[in-house]
């Protein structure tokens, strides 16, 4: 199927590259005091090895008094053709997060095909929330490597109210789990909660009604509006997404092309011993190109999947 084919060629990549994404400390990922881990954490895949050097923001408002607040920061000027927002640089989203991202717009577009919520918009709300999941910093399956839980209850790297969790609990990723600390369940969560009533995100008002569901401040959609508007410029600068190398083949040796003299008839030998005949030269056999197997990745979009 189209849609499917065209998720798991990233999710390929994603799975190559997870182990090597970026993972800059969090630079004030949430308004709420710093979260307390309250439930195990699933050790799986691989952690970010040393935390970068936080991306320093440019803050719209000198008088906010707090740089590292999310709600003080805004995406750069965009100049000439913008910034990229895979890989390094002030746009840069974690790549898993990303796919997250992507993947939640994908289900709801068939979930929810009247909402048209953009990925964008849910990365805008996944920036201010929790800084892109700490920073990219979960598991090869999308959860968190600490679990955020705010005084109030909020959960996850959305931070969805509980009550919004309970009510449209997600399985984004189709690992079989449904949890609020998971990017790819979270996501696809509140993109749920939020097309709920089937109203429209696609013009500003949708965008409003989106953003106060989270945060109803002035403050919080001017900057929701915001990053989603440099995320969706961004994006169209992104490079490719590199494809996983196939296995290397060894060039064969050249082969000699016979010339019109070898190909014409031998002559008999009219010295003594055994008559000599032309023969042409062995054709040597080609090895066979092998791909490396790859490992099973998991359906992010169940209704694509039969599931």
């Amino acid at each position: 199927m189209r849609w499917q084919a065209a998720l798991v060629v990233p999710l390929l990549a994603a799975a190559g590259f997870v182990a090597t994404a970026s993972a800059p400390a969090p630079s004030g990922a949430s308004v709420d005091p710093a979260p307390t881990p309250t439930a195990a954490v699933r050790e799986v895949g691989i952690l970010p090895a040393e935390p970068a050097i936080p991306q320093a923001m440019r803050s719209p408002s000198a008088a906010s008094g707090n740089p590292g607040d999310p709600l003080s920061q805004a995406p750069p000027a965009m100049p000439g053709d913008g910034f990229a927002i895979l890989g390094d640089g002030p746009l840069a989203i974690p790549e898993l997060v990303f796919y997250a991202y992507r993947a939640a717009e994908m289900q709801l577009a068939i979930d929810s095909p009247e909402c048209g919520l953009p990925w964008h918009l849910l990365a805008a709300i996944g920036r201010l929330e929790s800084n892109h999941a700490d920073n990219g910093r979960t598991d090869v399956l999308g959860t968190l490597a600490a679990a955020r839980v705010t005084p109030d209850g909020r959960l996850g790297p959305m931070q969805l109210p509980a009550a919004a969790w309970e009510q449209f609990a997600s399985d984004g990723n189709v690992d079989g789990v449904t949890d609020p600390q998971n990017v790819f369940d979270a996501t696809l969560a509140a993109g749920a909660w939020t097309c709920a009533d089937g109203a429209s995100a696609r013009d500003g008002a949708g965008e409003a009604r989106v953003a106060a569901m989270f945060n109803p401040s002035p403050e919080y959609l001017a900057n929701v509006r915001t990053w989603s508007a440099a995320y969706k410029k961004g994006a169209e600068v992104s490079p490719a997404i590199p494809a996983v190398p196939p296995t290397a083949v060894p060039i064969p040796a050249a082969v000699p092309i016979p010339t019109a003299d070898a190909a014409a008839p031998a002559t008999p030998d009219t010295t003594d011993g055994p008559t000599r005949e032309q023969t042409d030269p062995p054709t040597p056999e080609l090895p066979m190109m092998t791909i490396p197997e790859l490992s099973e990745i998991p359906c992010l979009v169940p209704t694509l999947c039969g599931q």
